[in-house]
C-alpha cells in the first residue's frame, strides 16, 4: 500500500517575515483614511453626524462580529480536543485577540448614541413604551455593560492567543489542558455575553421592538462571515508561500463544511424569528419587518435570502464545491458581502424609511476594516502563524476527511 507524504512545518513558512510590515502599513493607512474621510463627509451631512453614527455601527457591528466569531471557534477547538484544526488555530487567534482594538473603536457608538439609538434621545424618556426598559436602556447602563462585555472578552481573547504563543517557546503539554479546561466557562461567558451584546449594539435601535432569538441571529451570522475570512485569509497566506502543504485540501475541505452548516444554521434562524411574528401577526411586533418590505428595503431582503441562504446552500453542499479553491473562494468572498448586507438591512431602515446607500457606508466599511487588519495583522507578526508545539499538531498535520 502506497504511503503519503505527511507534511511538517519545514515545508513551508510559517511566519509573516517583510509581508507583515507591508500589509500593517497599508491597511493602517486605509483605516485611518477611511475613518477620517467618513468623519468628513459625516460633518458635510449637518445632521449631527447621525448618518455616521449609522453607517459606522453598520461596519462596526460587522468586523466585531467576525472577531466574536473567532473567539467561539478557539474554545470550541480545545473543549472537543479537535486535531483538524490546529494548524489554523494560531490565525482565529489573532482575529480574537483584536477585541482590545475594537473596544477602542466602540467608543464612536458610545459617543453617538442619542443619534443612533431612540432610547438615548431626551425626548424619548417621556414614552410609555420605554418605561419599563429605561432602567436598563440608559446612556450610563449602556456604557456600563460595554465595559463589561470587552473586559471578559478581552480577558479571554489575551488569555488563549498568549497562553497558546507561550506554548511555543516553552512545549508545556500543561498550557494545553488549562486552556480545556477554562473553555467550558470561556463558552459559557461567550454565549450570555455575546447575546446581550447584540441586544444593545443592534437591537435596542428600535427601542420598542424585541426578538429572544436575536443575539442568536447575530451569532450565527458572525460565524458565517468568520470562517469566510478565515477561508480567505488562509488562502492569501498561500498564495504569498506560507502555510501551504501543512494546510491542504482536507483542511478547506472542513472550512467549507463550516461556512455551509453555519450557512444554513443562519437561514434557519433567520426564517424562524421571522415566521413567529408573521404567524403571531401582533401589529406592536410585525412592523419591524414591515418597515424592511417597503420603499427599497424589500427588494433588498430578498436579495439577502438569495444571497446569504440559498445560492450559499445550493453552491456549497457539495463535496466538490468545498475541495475546489476557486469555488471556495468565491463562495467565502460572496458570504462576507452577504452577510455584511444583512446587517445594513438590520440596521440602516431606523435611520431611513427609504432604501439608502452612499460613499460613507464605503469609506466606514474600509476604516473599521482597515483598522481590524492592521491589529491582527500586528498581532500575528509577534510569533509563529502555527501553534508549533502543540501537542495534537502532528495529527492536524496529517488530517484527513473521511
Amino acid at each position: 500500500m502506497a504511503q503519503h507524504h505527511v507534511p511538517s512545518l519545514s515545508d513551508t513558512k510559517t511566519t509573516l517575515d517583510g509581508l507583515g510590515g507591508r500589509v500593517f502599513a497599508v491597511s493602517a493607512a486605509v483605516g485611518v483614511l477611511g475613518l477620517a474621510a467618513t468623519l468628513v463627509l459625516g460633518l458635510a451631512e449637518g445632521d449631527g453626524l447621525r448618518r455616521f453614527g449609522y453607517s459606522y455601527l453598520v461596519n462596526y457591528a460587522f468586523f466585531l462580529s467576525i472577531s466574536l466569531g473567532a473567539l467561539f471557534f478557539v474554545p470550541i477547538q480545545y473543549v472537543t480536543k479537535a486535531s483538524w484544526s490546529i494548524v489554523v488555530r494560531r490565525l482565529a487567534e489573532v482575529m480574537a485577540a483584536a477585541l482590545p482594538v475594537m473596544a477602542v473603536l466602540a467608543v464612536p457608538v458610545i459617543l453617538l448614541a442619542s443619534q443612533v439609538y431612540g432610547w438615548a434621545e431626551p425626548a424619548a424618556r417621556s414614552d410609555p413604551l420605554l418605561a419599563h426598559k429605561a432602567a436598563y436602556l440608559s446612556p450610563l447602563w449602556f456604557t456600563v455593560r460595554w465595559v463589561i462585555y470587552f473586559a471578559l472578552w478581552t480577558w479571554l481573547a489575551v488569555t488563549f492567543w498568549r497562553r497558546s504563543v507561550a506554548q511555543d517557546t516553552s512545549g508545556d503539554l500543561g498550557i494545553t489542558r488549562k486552556l480545556e479546561n477554562l473553555s467550558g466557562f470561556a463558552l459559557l461567558v461567550y454565549a450570555l455575553t455575546v447575546a446581550a451584546a447584540a441586544f444593545d449594539l443592534l437591537m435596542s435601535v428600535d427601542f420598542v421592538w424585541f426578538s429572544t432569538m436575536f443575539g442568536v441571529y447575530y451569532f450565527a451570522g458572525g460565524l458565517v462571515a468568520f470562517y469566510a475570512v478565515l477561508t480567505l485569509v488562509t488562502m492569501g497566506l498561500q498564495n504569498t508561500g506560507r502555510l501551504t502543504r501543512i494546510v491542504s485540501a482536507e483542511h478547506f475541505h472542513d472550512y467549507g463544511k463550516l461556512m455551509f452548516a453555519f450557512t444554513f444554521f443562519w437561514g434557519y434562524i433567520a426564517f424562524s424569528q421571522y415566521m413567529l411574528y408573521w404567524y403571531a401577526n401582533i401589529p406592536e411586533e410585525t412592523y419591524w419587518y414591515l418597515a424592511r418590505s417597503r420603499e427599497g428595503w424589500g427588494k433588498l431582503g430578498l436579495v439577502i435570502l438569495f444571497a446569504a441562504f440559498v445560492l450559499p446552500f445550493a453552491g456549497l453542499i457539495s463535496r466538490y464545491a468545498k475541495r475546489n479553491r476557486p469555488m471556495l473562494a468565491f463562495w467565502a468572498g460572496w458570504l462576507v458581502a452577504a452577510q455584511w448586507l444583512n446587517l445594513y438591512w438590520v440596521v440602516m431602515p431606523d435611520f431611513s424609511a427609504r432604501f439608502v446607500f452612499g460613499a460613507m457606508d464605503v469609506t466606514a466599511f474600509l476604516g473599521v476594516g482597515g483598522v481590524w487588519l492592521a491589529t491582527v495583522t500586528r498581532l500575528a507578526m509577534g510569533a509563529s502563524l502555527v501553534p508549533v508545539r502543540d501537542p495534537r499538531l502532528g495529527d492536524s498535520l496529517r488530517f484527513e476527511n473521511a
